[in-house]
Formats: structure tokens, sequence, C-alpha cells
């Protein structure tokens, strides 16, 4: 069966933390095939290239109306996340449109298009869709059984001192290497945009009533061993454990009953993303929070060189190692083999 072939609308904001949805895209999809991004302040050029360098074929182009006409998507995905999570400004009429085209609407925010009397009436008079991704998981009510003790994969979290950061990245990653190394391995993920890039087991924790949170990871986790049993999970992280807006984390390392994690750092940020007013954690506390709540240990970094030179860069790690005594890597430069060499290490009790 073929992937529907994507348009990521990302209007003035691919080129900031805001625009992670699409980022997320353009560096892994198995859901939708990813046929351009638009972003109508940026020239016209390779999105990945735009975004880290890295060339992945994917246009990006200035205009919508020559992005449709080039690479003629089916769908059309919201690739911005917002304060609060509502529709972006100026985003409204632009869904409208692509909706009198035809196209299926994809959202992962916390405004429902599909609540709008009007953009379902034109969804219904144009036969297309509006998903959104956060409603599929707000009446997910599965309960913490504790069956995760028979689960025998090795389970490994990512945590971060900022949301926005790469955790979900990284996790991809490490994942992608660990297979390539012909280990199995799966990755969990936890938030929306994990399930546009289409990876089968996860849930979206902050879409659900806090009762059911543990039991939404603990179900996929076990739905991921009951129908693949991977040596290895990877389970994506959300927000911060000390991050006053977006606390995340706390569920993700209890019920998914880890056995070990990563850190995601961005020394070269000067707060936390979207808020000035508050400087970045100490990752020292961060990981020392962790290894408080799980009795397990740091198993390396991964770097996020934002606003960082090479030489800046060369410097955090020698820092971050000194301070941990694991690996560091900056994976979008280097990869995440040494990351994955000492997850081999923990599972085959090294």
């Amino acid at each position: 069966m073929s992937k529907s072939r994507a348009l990521v609308y990302v209007d003035r904001l691919y080129h900031c933390a805001d625009g992670k949805t699409a980022h997320g895209l353009v560096r892994y999809s198995k859901r939708f095939e990813i046929v351009s991004v638009v972003d109508t302040t940026l020239p016209n050029q390779d999105a990945g290239t735009a975004l880290d360098g890295i060339t992945r074929g994917i246009p990006l182009f200035n205009a919508l109306s020559e992005a449709v006409a080039s690479t003629h998507p089916d769908t059309f995905i919201i690739g911005a996340v917002t304060e609060g999570s509502v529709l972006p400004e100026g985003y409204y009429p632009v869904v409208e449109w692509a909706l009198s085209q035809g196209l299926h609407v994809v959202s992962g925010l916390h405004q429902f298009l599909s609540d709008d009397a009007h953009l379902m009436n034109l969804a219904e008079e144009h036969d297309c869709t509006i998903t959104d991704v956060r409603k599929m998981f707000r009446d997910y009510k599965r309960f913490y059984s504790g069956e995760i003790a028979r689960v025998q994969s090795t389970r490994i979290a990512m945590i971060g001192t900022d949301s926005a950061i790469g955790k979900r990245t990284v996790a991809v990653s490490l994942n992608e290497k660990l297979n390539k190394k012909g280990r199995s391995s799966d990755m969990i993920y936890t938030g929306q945009t994990g399930w546009m890039q289409g990876w089968p087991h996860g849930t979206v924790i902050d879409a659900m009533v806090g009762d059911f949170i543990a039991g939404g990871i603990e179900g996929a986790i076990l739905d991921s061993w009951n129908e693949d049993k991977p040596e290895f999970m990877i389970i994506e992280g959300q927000g911060s454990l000390v991050h006053p807006f977006f606390p995340g984390g706390f569920e993700i390392l209890a019920a998914g009953q880890i056995h070990g994690f990563i850190l995601v750092d961005a020394p070269g940020r000067p707060h936390l993303d979207g808020f000035p007013g508050y400087p970045m954690p100490d990752p020292k506390r961060v990981v020392q929070i962790a290894e408080l709540l799980t009795d397990r240990s740091l198993s390396g970094v991964s770097l996020n060189s934002e606003n960082l030179t090479p030489k800046q860069i060369d410097t955090a790690k020698q820092k971050l190692m000194k301070l941990f005594n694991v690996p560091v890597v900056d994976p979008l430069q280097e990869g995440v083999g040494t990351l994955v060499d000492v997850l081999e290490e923990l599972r085959d009790g090294k």
C-alpha cells in the first residue's frame, strides 16, 4: 500500500523550535511520504539542508501554490506547534484552502480542527478528512497492570534539560542504528509527531487523562513485546523533569520500568526554549533526579549543538564527559554509534 503524499506547512516557524513537528517529519517518516515543506519566509531550497545541513531530497518552497503544483500532495500536515498548541496566526485560511483543494488535513495540535463545523463542512464537500492526532488519544483509557514485569526488552528512556531539545531525534537515531547492527529494536513514541512518523507502538501522553498515562505507556510497551519481542525499546522523552511549563518524563521513567537513560542537553541555550526569564537547568541536577527516580544510571549524553562553534562543541563535550564519565556525542554530526555500543553492553551484561 502506497503512502500518502504529504506537504508539511510550517510557515514562519521552520527555523525555530516551534517547527519541531516539521523537523521530525523531514528527518524521518514511515506513515507519510513527505514531498514538500512550505515556509514563506525562506528561499526555495532542500528542506534537510535548511534544517541541519543534510540534503534529504525534500524541497522547501516559499509559496504554497508552487509546492502543491510541483509535488502533488494529497495530504496537508500542520508542522508547527505553539504555546497552548493552538493553530498559529494566519494558518486558518490556509487550512480552508487546503480542504477546498481536496487535501486531507492532519494536525497534532490541542486545538481540534475536526470540532470546527465550517472546516468539517469543507472536508465533506471536497471529499477529504481532518485527522486530529491528539484527539485520537484523548479518551484512551488503559490502566496500568504491572504486566510489564514479563517484558524482557532492554528499555532506554530519553530525558532532556529542556523541551524541544532533540529527544525524539536521538531516539529515532538510536533505534535505526541498532537495527542496522542486526539488533531488534522498537521506538516507543510518547508524542503526536511520533504517531505521524509512523511508529507502530506508543501513546500521546499530554492528550490523556492523568490516571491513564502510566497505563498508556505500559500498554505501548506490552503491545511492542507481544507483537515483535524486540531486544531494545527506545522510549521517546517529553518536556523535562524540571521544566516549570512542560514537566514531562516522570511517568515515562516510572511506568516504563527503564534499564537506563540518555540525557539530551543544549549547552548553547541561554534559557529554556521560549521562556527568556528561565535559565537552563544544571544537567547534573537533572541526571541526579532521574537516577533517584529510577535507581538506574546515566548511559550517555546527546549534545544539541545549537548556538555553538565547532570549538565550543568540543569544549562542551569534554566538560560533559568529565562531569558524567559517560560517552557524549553530537548525533547530527557524528552519529550515535558510541551510545549504541553502551546500550549493547548494558543488554549483554558486559
